[in-house]
């Protein structure tokens, strides 16, 4: 009778619905927060995850506003270069050079439909940071661990995170210790060590020893947290709400065609009207005249300006996208080429978060990681600890891969050295995995290679190369 009552005080609606998540304290210690969240370490019911679905909504990230393609397109039309082009070509059919009119035309369509379907993949801003979330979760439910679709989250969920996951939402650690790469978030790309004992940090949830954020990969250790905030109230969805920010300013590339347009348009009209006079004073006619008035006006504006521009920028947002930057509008690549001041704080250090195998020691020797390529031991070396990794490997989908730096540094020198091995093999291969342990410096696989057991380590060479003998 008493274990009944509980389940249906944990089942009844939450206080202020959508408003209670939101209102506890993320900081709080985990029996508060099972309190005000509704829920318990054996974690929710899929009944009650089904109604909270409901009412909180799925764990997405969403973009704001409604369609706005037509004011995007018009936009292309209403630039002033683009302005000055079709005043040239009304000119251009009014002085009997219809060909010249409609090639202007042309133009004009050709570099508003390019340059728009450019600004609309640039601004998938949102779809971009969606990226960083995994599609599944493992969650507790019913009292059992199982796997569900990440946008199927809900507060209240008791998430499990191991080493190579993505955490999915924000939660609240209440068993286990996880090293985490916050780098999506903070740019800090040294992982940090987060735990269910809380700190005395006040400042921003960021610093907080006992939260994990969406977003985030687990590079070392497991642990279970309960689910605090999903979707756009998410560190990663305040982001993505900041992204979708509507104020824009012009960029300095902007300015400058601006400034340029106006200029060609009073020189060209200034020639155009000082020939009227000249032209009639040396015996042409009126009509003749005014013709050749106009050739030259329209001759003075540079048709091929306006898609140069366009493609030059648009090269740039691709080469951006290739390398993982987000890049909201087409002008933003210049806005960057023109910066020369970048302020930082902390160390002050930019850096790509990417590490790269240099050297590599055999039991011959050592040698450059890029003069192995035709060595049979460093093939060998570069399998094994390709093998002994839970990282993921750069895809399309995620082009800078996912994982801890220094594991996505030996699966780019096996890959390198064509013997990388694919993830979902990996884990059918896997029998046991002994993730990285501070203490003992080391991390250990134990994988089925033809039929047999194999031990694989990574871990500080101190620690490795007493344990390695040489064999015949």
């Amino acid at each position: 009778m008493t274990r009944s009552s509980h389940t249906a005080e944990r089942e009844a609606p939450l206080s202020g619905e959508p408003d209670n998540a939101e209102q506890a304290d993320e900081r709080r210690q985990p029996a508060e927060l099972f309190r005000d969240l509704r829920t318990s370490p054996s974690g929710l019911t899929g009944r009650e995850a089904t109604r909270r679905q409901l009412v909180y909504g799925p764990n997405v990230l969403t973009r704001s506003g409604g369609r706005r393609w037509p004011g995007e397109l018009l936009s292309q039309f209403t630039q002033p270069l683009a302005i000055l082009l079709a005043l040239a070509a009304v000119l251009a059919w009014a002085g009997g050079t219809p060909a010249l009119s409609i090639a202007v035309v042309a133009v004009i369509l050709l570099n508003a439909g390019f340059a728009f379907v450019q600004e609309m993949q640039a601004e998938r801003a949102v779809e971009a940071l969606a990226a960083f979330l995994p599609p599944t979760a493992r969650v507790v439910r019913d009292k059992v661990r199982c796997e569900i679709a990440a946008k199927d989250l809900v507060p209240g969920d008791i998430l499990v995170v191991s080493e190579g996951d993505r955490v999915c939402a924000d939660a609240r650690i209440i068993e286990g210790t996880l090293t985490l790469d916050l780098s999506s978030l903070t740019g800090e790309s040294l992982p940090v060590t987060r735990s269910p004992e809380p700190s005395d940090e006040t400042g921003s949830l960021l610093e907080a020893h006992e939260l994990v954020f969406s977003g985030t990969t687990c590079s070392g250790g497991e642990a279970e947290a309960v689910v605090t905030r999903t979707g756009m109230h998410t560190e990663l969805g305040r982001i993505a709400a900041l992204s979708q920010r509507v104020h824009t300013e012009r960029s300095p590339l902007e300015k400058q065609v601006r400034r340029a347009t106006w200029i060609i348009a009073v020189v060209a009209v200034a020639i155009g009207a000082a020939f009227l006079p000249i032209g009639v004073a040396a015996g042409l006619g009126w009509s003749a005249a005014i013709s050749f008035s106009i050739g030259l006006i329209v001759a003075n504006v540079p048709e091929g300006l306006l898609p140069t521009i366009t493609l030059a920028l648009a090269a740039g947002v691709r080469e951006l996208a290739r390398g993982g930057a987000v890049v909201k509008r087409l002008s933003g690549v210049e806005t960057l080429g023109s910066t020369t001041v970048i302020c930082t704080d902390k160390t002050g250090t930019l850096t790509e978060n990417r590490m790269r195998v240099t050297r590599l020691w055999l039991a011959d020797g050592e040698m450059d990681a890029d003069r192995a390529a035709h060595e049979p031991k460093a093939a060998i070396l570069a399998a094994s600890g390709a093998a002994c990794t839970t990282a993921e490997a750069p895809t399309s989908a995620q082009p800078q891969g996912s994982g801890d730096p220094t594991e996505l540094a030996i699966l780019r020198l096996a890959e390198d050295l064509g013997v990388a091995v694919e993830p979902a093999q990996r884990k059918t291969d896997r029998r046991a995995i002994f993730t990285f342990d501070a203490h003992l410096k080391r991390m250990s696989t134990v994988n089925d290679e033809a039929g047999a057991a194999t031990v694989h380590t990574n871990g500080a060479p101190e620690v490795v190369l007493p344990r390695c003998t040489q064999t015949g």
